[in-house]
């Protein structure tokens, strides 16, 4: 949920009750004041109604048409003035209509008299439906009304962030250039502005200095490797060295080769995350996948690995032609390292997607572990670990999408051009 039909609705769940519970107030408290007038009215009438009785000395005597107010003689009582809400069914309109009464003893000269004064207070409760009405209509007006006021004043108020949010969305720290983020008149988005320019400098540098290190370390590593190995060649070429001997230098010149190849495909990876390979132009992969396959042919006759080709349309794509060739070698020795003998590898070509499937034990590992770094399947303990990485760097370098999926006993590559 966006932040600003959050905010929108934590005010609303605020407000709604509290315009409810205003409405409610003002509705009871107009229906006691009205209530109030009533039997201040009442009242009024029956201290006229007193005076009449007092001076006429009626039994029975009616005060108004419709002969509900009256004045009659009654049972010994004391004076008291008692109100009553009550109902008398109206005639004309076959309806109950509520009323409003007041009853008063009154005693003069031995005699006590009753007098009812009755008024209707059917136009008051049809005035307060009215007046509920019109309030329930209010309040569905302001929640409208503040609903589009809020989403609007939040959309020119939260429009700095949202800028600072589409440029560091499109902040690419191998071409940083500083932003200068547009000012605002809200101090904590000027305060935000300053802290991120301080933070993608301080990624920028720090980015810079990784890369510096990356690169001398491999390449100052190259120089000594290079002379240990031409040492232990020499070493090698001694008539008095034993055979225990000669295992041992020759355990550490596969060491040596190794560490060497390693030391390669992280300069590489470096490079390729680095985008340092910028000349790109039209390779035909087909042409390249035929190559890769001449190129292993020892190792897959090693194996007695049937290759199965199905490259039925040229696939043209924008590329480096040097990491083509390094992901279609990548790509080729993983299906080779990770097959039987007398195992099939599987290529393909078709509506632009380039399907690589070898047969091969199920993983020792996740597949969300598969293009980690250094992660290694139990039966490639040779392996470096690096040739699914180095894939998934250029794959992402060139926007390129990757999925991998085992069935029927096959490891399968996807790639969509």
């Amino acid at each position: 949920m966006k932040l600003i039909t959050k905010t929108i609705t934590y005010y609303l769940l605020i407000s709604i009750p509290l315009l409810l519970l205003a409405v409610m107030f003002s509705y009871y408290r107009i229906k006691v004041q009205l209530n109030e007038e009533i039997e201040e009215s009442l009242y009024k009438e029956a201290l006229h109604a007193e005076t009449l009785a007092t001076s006429v000395k009626p039994n029975d005597l009616k005060l108004d048409f419709s002969n509900l107010s009256s004045i009659k003689s009654s049972a010994p009582h004391e004076n008291s003035h008692t109100f009553y809400d009550t109902s008398i069914y109206n005639q004309l309109e076959h309806e109950l209509v509520p009323y409003r009464m007041l009853k008063s003893y009154i005693n003069w000269e031995g005699q006590t008299y009753l007098i009812t004064n009755v008024k209707s207070t059917l136009e008051d409760d049809d005035l307060m439906e009215s007046l509920y009405s019109v309030c329930v209509m209010i309040i569905g007006f302001l929640i409208l009304a503040f609903f589009i006021v809020s989403w609007l004043l939040s959309k020119i108020l939260w429009r700095p962030f949202y800028a600072t949010l589409s440029r560091l969305n499109e902040y690419d720290i191998k071409q940083h250039k500083p932003y200068q983020f547009d000012k605002s008149s809200t101090a904590e988005f000027n305060q935000l502005n300053t802290a991120l320019n301080k933070m993608t400098d301080k990624m920028y540098h720090d980015f810079l200095h990784q890369k510096e290190f990356a690169e001398n370390a491999s390449h100052e590593m190259q120089t000594p490797l290079a002379v240990i190995k031409a040492n232990l060649s020499l070493l090698l070429q001694s008539p008095n060295l034993k055979e225990n001997e000669m295992n041992q230098l020759q355990s550490i010149e596969n060491t040596i080769k190794k560490l060497s190849a390693l030391n390669k495909a992280l300069i590489l990876l470096s490079k390729i995350e680095n985008n340092q390979f910028n000349e790109n132009s039209s390779v035909n992969l087909n042409d390249k996948i035929k190559a890769a396959i001449e190129n292993y042919q020892d190792l897959i006759q090693a194996k007695n690995i049937k290759i199965e080709t199905e490259l039925s349309n040229d696939l043209i794509i924008r590329i480096n032609p040097a990491l083509c060739e390094i992901l279609i070698a990548n790509l080729l020795q993983n299906a080779i390292r990770h097959n039987y003998m007398n195992g099939t590898i599987e290529i393909s070509i078709k509506n632009e997607t380039l399907l690589i499937a070898n047969t091969g034990e199920t993983l020792s590992i996740s597949e969300d572990e598969l293009f980690v770094r250094f992660k290694k399947n139990d039966a490639a303990k040779d392996s470096l670990g690096l040739g699914l990485s180095i894939v998934k760097s250029i794959v992402t370098l060139y926007n390129t999408q990757i999925q991998y999926l085992y069935s029927l006993n096959k490891h399968i590559f996807t790639l969509k051009f």
